[in-house]
């Protein structure tokens, strides 16, 4: 007996595989962010005469169906761990390390325009009569190389570091690099995000405390919340990752105000912590509700006349909420988002010292430091 030719199936299934998934896409809503890789999706495509004849009209329809693609999130997962069977550890931009660790490779550093960063900043504070200190924070990738994959690409963050010692000689430069060694720097930084833990902050505070002969405060941690996923988990595709903690270290007698300037909106708080957050996957904007312009935070009692400006990216955010409890005012500026004249916030507020706190990929490769000479 002959058996049944079934050479049609496998098309059949094909074609009803293609007009389910085309008809999910038509039929399902849209969601306006992705959860998992933090970031808005895009928009429906824009039809118009200039749209059709630049060709923007059928990139942004491309964009637009990758982003709202049925089961995209999960074909995006499918991926990364296909990458990883195929011995491609770092596509992605991250490593898979040891311990449930995901580091984020080093992207080209341009020492050139490190130095210039430097430069642009000690001009402005020489301008503005401003003591300063440097504090440059290596990433998880140059402290973590017990973390890390055998085979991956090196970390520049030694040359970054040494760079600023030798031009910044007259000024304090804080070279946590030691610190961080002495300590089990695997609690430092986080196993699913780029930035230190809270415990890392905290000895960051310590160390800064230290040089500058502060009084270091002690703080008793007040609340953990679980469920932390981070930017390098965003980027990673590996959705089977086991979350962090988020730790919150606070004085149950702190006393503050908090003003958030973003432009012309301007919010106020009376808590350093902003708690809404913890209900995402991405907690780490609980610490002063994550990047904006200009954070101005008062220690209402404190009366020791320190006023301190920080250029910062957020690696200052869970820092700042330790040291705020040293001074009377902390100005928090970010200059990717900060466009207002830094003179006339000088002259309002007018700070003692500046406090440069950035990673220190992020500070070498900045391009917004630059800002600082139209001041």
């Amino acid at each position: 007996m002959k058996q049944k030719k079934t050479f049609w199936v496998l098309p059949v299934c094909f074609l009803l595989m293609v007009a389910l998934l085309t008809g999910s896409f038509f039929l399902l809503p849209k969601e306006s962010f992705a959860e998992n890789e933090k970031r808005p999706l895009s928009e429906p495509p824009v039809l118009s005469v200039s749209t059709l004849l630049d060709g923007s009209f059928m990139t942004q329809a491309q964009t637009y169906i990758a982003d709202h693609f049925p089961l995209r999130e999960t074909f995006v997962g499918l991926h990364a761990y296909w990458q990883q069977l195929l011995g491609q550890n770092g596509d992605s931009g991250i490593y898979r390390g040891k311990d449930g660790f995901l580091i984020a490779r080093q992207g080209d550093i341009d020492l050139k325009k490190e130095e210039m960063n430097l430069r642009a900043v000690r001009q402005f504070a020489d301008a503005n009569g401003l003591a300063v200190t440097w504090m440059l924070v290596p990433c998880a990738g140059a402290m973590l190389e017990d973390k890390l994959p055998r085979v991956h690409m090196p970390y520049r963050d030694d040359a970054m570091l040494d760079l600023v010692n030798e031009t910044c000689r007259d000024d304090t430069v804080l070279d946590v690099r030691d610190v961080f060694s002495a300590a089990d720097a695997a609690t430092l930084y986080y196993r699913t995000d780029h930035h230190l833990t809270s415990r890392g902050s905290l000895l960051l505070y310590e160390a800064y405390c230290r040089e500058k002969a502060l009084d270091a405060q002690n703080f008793s941690l007040t609340q953990t919340s679980d469920g932390f996923y981070g930017t390098a988990y965003s980027k990673s595709g590996l959705w089977l990752q086991k979350p962090d903690t988020l730790e919150i270290y606070a004085q149950p007698d702190g006393d503050y105000t908090v003003t958030i300037t973003d432009g012309t909106a301007v919010k106020t708080s009376d808590s350093l912590y902003f708690k809404t957050h913890l209900q995402n996957l991405d907690q780490y904007p609980v610490f002063l509700d994550g990047n904006h312009g200009l954070v101005q935070i008062r220690n209402n009692r404190c009366h020791n006349g320190k006023r301190l400006l920080i250029f910062k990216d957020s690696f200052a955010h869970c820092f700042a909420t330790f040291l705020a409890a040293n001074y009377e005012e902390i100005l928090m500026v970010d200059l990717r988002y900060h466009r207002a004249p830094l003179q006339d916030l000088l002259e309002s507020t007018q700070p003692q010292e500046l406090l440069v706190l950035y990673g220190a990929e992020n500070f070498a490769n900045a391009a917004d430091l630059a800002f600082l000479s139209m001041q």
